[in-house]
């Protein structure tokens, strides 16, 4: 809240299908309110434990109100199935890349449009 205490708000339903191990904040449709991209899933639970998998990732536009609105795959073009660790903003020449670092897996990028 500014003030050193927490406000809990709770984010939409697609936000939570599957876990999440990362979220990179910035403004991604440059409307001037910040926005969450998510990733994650967990592919190495116990055997007992079946594993989070349900993720493709998730692009959550905010309002500068603290909510913030789902935007669907086909629209925004991210689709991490992957078990997602770790998300990097990394600035370049051009438009910024976007790098996804997956578990046992190569790493994958995107560019802001």
């Amino acid at each position: 809240d500014g003030k050193g205490q927490f406000e809990r708000n709770n984010l939409p339903n697609e936000a939570q299908v599957s876990s999440v191990n990362d979220i990179l904040i910035l403004d991604v449709n440059e409307d001037g309110h910040l926005d969450l991209i998510l990733a994650g899933n967990l592919f190495t639970s116990e055997v007992e434990t079946p594993r989070n998998d349900a993720g493709i990732g998730l692009l959550l536009l905010g309002d500068g109100n603290n909510n913030f609105t789902p935007v669907e795959a086909q629209k925004s073009g991210l689709v991490i199935p992957d078990d997602a660790k770790k998300i990097i903003l990394l600035p370049t020449k051009d438009k910024p890349l976007i790098m996804f670092g997956i578990n046992n897996g190569p790493l994958q990028f995107y560019s802001l449009n």
